[in-house]
């Protein structure tokens, strides 16, 4: 809390540049040091020239950074994200949005030189990390919390985010059809535990490609034998235990041979709108005639919202992109039929809470490898994403992709 001493010392022009912070932010029921749980209490001066920023060009990043550096704090900021909606002007949030995107108009910032960068700056910085913010099969995408059916249904919902992360991977095994035999790529494997899945479970090899370093080396040496992961087994799904598992560091762009089926979860965001045509060339080229391509992905319906966060970009994902529903349709055009296309963006909102209180729980053994601004950090991401899935600023979609239409059409699952 800013003391009154601090006060005191302001000059006119702090004086001025704190009352219309303070006005703007109580028109849209947001109390400088109140007791509410969207309030905010301020701790350092320097906060009202970031706000500022905040309010006038819509400076997302000044308002990250200004909790990064401990300058406020508040006790629910997803409610303090609601109440900032209205702040500023739409046109200045158009303005601004438009000139943050503009690099990722003039240029490719996905090149495989800069991937292999923008991918390890954020997968790379420590296994523990994930692995105790995760659920057990560290899938770090949304997961499915509606039960479906080759699952207990005691109640609509899972309990827990490790049930829920495999009843997201049972889904996705079963929109795709796998039979036993069948030869699988998985574009952005991550830590290996969805190829492990379905090769557990459905009998298939899966063949899983990372840019990630720690991730490929996690996915090699840890869990590596099959049988031993009883925790992945669906006991009605009766396996034959004939599935194998293979994991490689290589660019989907420098792919080359056939699959029967390809998933791709929480990857395509990483690729950018110069390189979905390219990416669909690719995996038309590598799915057979009679197959099917899953992708899951985050994304966003409405182009007057912004592509990229500048804050996100910056500390987070860099060269992160959240495609538009267009976008994705206009790549694949004429290279796949889309035979389901299942949002259930919500189950992110979930999802992102569970990572977020797993973080908390788990910091007491994090804070002697990164200290307390990324804590900040890392809270303001979590709850920041896990706002924009609440209110539906952003999407998670699942398209099922075939090159000529299924055999007996596609039955959806969910």
């Amino acid at each position: 809390m800013e003391t009154a001493n601090q006060i005191a010392k302001r000059n006119f022009f702090q004086e001025y540049i704190y009352s219309f912070v303070q006005s703007k932010l109580e028109k849209n029921g947001i109390t400088i040091n109140g007791n509410g749980p969207g309030d905010l209490r301020v701790k350092n001066e320097e906060f009202y020239f970031r706000m500022l920023k905040f309010i006038i060009g819509h400076d997302f990043l000044a308002f990250g950074e200004s909790f990064m550096d401990n300058q406020w704090e508040c006790d629910d900021i997803i409610e303090l994200l609601d109440k900032t909606r209205k702040v500023g002007k739409s046109k200045q949030k158009r303005f601004f949005n438009f000139i943050y995107g503009i690099p990722s108009i003039l240029w490719n910032l996905q090149s495989k030189i800069q991937s292999e960068k923008n991918i390890s700056a954020h997968y790379d910085i420590g296994n523990d990390l994930f692995n105790l913010m995760l659920d057990r099969s560290m899938n770090y995408s949304c997961a499915y919390w509606s039960k479906n059916a080759a699952l207990d249904q005691t109640s609509t919902l899972c309990e827990t985010l490790d049930e829920a992360q495999m009843n997201k991977m049972l889904l996705i095994g079963k929109k795709l059809h796998l039979k036993s035999g069948m030869k699988v790529l998985d574009i952005g494997c991550g830590w290996g535990y969805l190829a492990k899945f379905l090769a557990i479970n459905f009998d298939v090899h899966v063949i899983g490609i990372t840019l990630s370093k720690e991730q490929l080396d996690y996915a090699t040496n840890t869990d590596t034998k099959l049988e031993a992961l009883e925790f992945l087994r669906i006991p009605s799904l009766k396996s034959n235990g004939n599935g194998k598992v293979e994991f490689r560091l290589q660019d989907y762009r420098d792919l080359d041979e056939v699959f029967d089926r390809i998933v791709s979860v929480g990857m395509i965001e990483h690729v950018g709108n110069k390189n979905y045509s390219e990416f669909f060339d690719i995996t038309s080229r590598c799915l057979d005639d009679d197959g099917l391509f899953l992708l899951h992905t985050i994304g966003i319906y409405h182009h007057k919202l912004p592509q990229i966060d500048p804050w996100m970009n910056k500390y987070i994902f860099p060269g992160g992109v959240i495609p538009y529903s267009f976008q994705l349709m206009d790549a694949f055009y004429g290279k796949f039929i889309c035979e389901d296309w299942h949002n259930f963006g919500f189950d992110y909102y979930r999802t992102l809470l569970a990572w977020r209180e797993n973080f908390y729980s788990s910091w007491p053994k994090l804070k002697h490898k990164y200290d307390e601004r990324f804590k900040r950090m890392w809270i303001f991401y979590l709850s920041t994403c896990a706002w924009a899935f609440k209110r539906r600023k952003c999407h998670l979609w699942q398209f099922v992709l075939s090159k000529r239409g299924f055999e007996n059409g596609c039955p959806s699952y969910r």
